[in-house]
């Protein structure tokens, strides 16, 4: 087997090589011959300089001559640490050949000839190489699926979904050494909502679907925001073929993953550089898509909240729609309680369990003070989002006061004692709009109740005042507009747009 070699200098290949040998002619020459092939090189004459210099230097590569006096090979090899290092032996003559358990014990990659010339040593090096890579391809994914299991068996730990699959993407870009990337996600089908042909357009499919969200993202993508905002047009084609696929390399040398669970495509994972197809990485690349997959299937088809006991937030914007529907439609007032405990944030960053025990009790308060038609659940965050069919604003006002007065006497036992939380409420409501029948469009655009859904969030989120001071217990705030959104201005757009807020 011969190597072809080039008479020039190669660029500089970002690996370095450690020479022990006693004989100072052959350390200069082997130098000169693996710098020529752009690697680092470092020499050292005996094994104590050389066991000195891998304590302070990263080495990819040992090339250890294996009779030296003063301190044998195999003393040398005892004492390193690093198992990631590739070890190559070199011996002065054919008949020198190492003890094979020695080699077997030690994880000895191979010995070299040096009388076989420059041909051969080179040759072991890039064997050495390789075998090196493969060993930490493989070590980092291992240690990605320990991170991905770690995350699994933290069911306690509720993150909110964007925080969850951001840190997915870190862990998996981290363990397989890959720059940037982000997760793009489309919305599901709202299967369970009875359609209504008289009243809204119809669902979109797969086939319909024009744009992603960014939930999370490492790189030059801003999170939260719309896919086409971010990147270029033939790029975004390209992504929305993915559910065409199992995975693709795109142009720009990127690589996509679909994201799907139970027959489901949830969105795409977006990965620059792409791993070699049919490569571990590859394979590993699409664990993590599938895991991530799972996260927003499970996120996007839970009920409840495990934390609160409420109604999850998909699954409560789901039965507020439908709500919101029969409010229009009937014509009846209804409202909205949005409530918000203060400091809660600051505490989830380092004692996220007190946090928690705090919105179970919080949340344990609400679910006893509903009535039956009441929809309560969480939102995007940990505040409690109420909504209160037939409820005008006077009423709403009634029972966020009744539900302040429990929270000021809610008293939560915490490993570090009690704690008595602090927070406020802000209401907001919807009369019974005063649009004609006959001007309305028909049919009714999907996104109005959504739409206004979100209005009545954003309105009682603006009444929450700034806590200052945490001695007044639970303030009632109320949002003094009440109109309906225009459904006119909404009949253009589509369902995907508002859904993703």
């Amino acid at each position: 087997m011969t190597r072809k070699t080039s008479h020039g200098p190669k660029p500089l290949s970002g690996k370095t090589m450690l020479c022990i040998d006693d004989q100072i002619e052959f350390l200069e020459a082997t130098r000169a011959i693996l710098e020529r092939e752009g690697h680092r090189v470092l020499l050292a004459t005996s094994g104590r300089e050389g066991l000195a210099i891998l304590e302070h230097e990263k080495v990819d590569v040992l090339l250890l001559d294996y009779y030296m006096p003063e301190m044998s090979a195999e003393e040398v090899l005892v004492g390193i640490q690093d198992p990631s290092l590739q070890i190559l032996l070199l011996t002065g003559y054919a008949s020198e050949k190492p003890p094979r358990e020695m080699l077997e014990r030690l994880n000895i990659q191979g010995y070299c000839d040096k009388s076989r010339g420059p041909e051969e040593l080179l040759l072991w090096v890039e064997v050495a190489l390789r075998f090196g890579a493969t060993v930490r391809m493989l070590e980092s994914n291992r240690e990605g699926l320990r991170q991905v299991m770690s995350a699994r068996l933290r069911p306690e730990e509720y993150l909110p979904l964007e925080t969850e699959l951001d840190n997915l993407l870190e862990e998996a870009l981290n363990a397989l050494g890959i720059q940037n990337g982000f997760i793009g996600i489309c919305t599901p089908p709202l299967a369970w909502v009875p359609p209504s042909r008289l009243e809204e357009t119809p669902a979109w499919s797969e086939e319909d679907v024009v744009d992603l969200r960014i939930m999370a993202s490492h790189g030059p993508w801003a999170a939260g925001s719309a896919l086409s905002s971010q990147v270029e047009e033939t790029i975004l084609r390209a992504i929305l073929e993915a559910p065409q696929r199992d995975g693709s390399k795109l142009a720009n040398g990127a690589g996509v993953i679909p994201l799907r669970s139970e027959g489901l495509w949830l969105g795409v994972l977006y990965v620059d550089p792409t791993p070699a197809p049919d490569s571990v990485a590859w394979d590993m690349v699409s664990f993590f898509a599938s895991e991530m997959a799972n996260r927003i299937l499970n996120r996007s088809m839970s009920t409840l909240d495990p934390i609160t006991g409420l109604q999850s937030r998909a699954f409560w914007r789901q039965s507020a729609w439908r709500d919101l529907r029969s409010a229009f439609r009937f014509e009846h007032p209804v409202s909205l309680a949005l409530v918000s405990v203060a400091n809660l944030d600051k505490i989830r960053q380092t004692k996220w369990r007190i946090a928690d025990q705090i919105l179970e009790a919080v949340g344990r308060v609400v679910k006893h003070s509903i009535r039956a038609t009441d929809i309560a659940g969480r939102g995007d965050k940990d505040e409690i989002l109420i909504l209160l069919p037939h409820t005008s604003t006077a009423g709403a006002m009634r029972f966020s006061e009744m539900l302040a007065g429990r929270f000021e006497e809610l008293v939560v036992q915490t490993p570090e004692g009690a704690n008595n939380p602090v927070g406020c409420i802000g209401v907001t409501s919807l009369d019974v709009h005063g649009f004609s029948i006959d001007k309305l469009p028909r049919p009714m655009p999907s996104s109005y109740y959504p739409a206004a859904e979100l209005l009545l969030r954003a309105r009682a989120a603006e009444a929450l005042p700034r806590i200052t001071d945490f001695s007044l217990g639970f303030p009632v705030v109320i949002h003094e507009q009440r109109d309906w959104p225009d459904p006119s201005r909404l009949a253009s757009r589509t369902a995907r747009s508002t859904l993703w807020r």
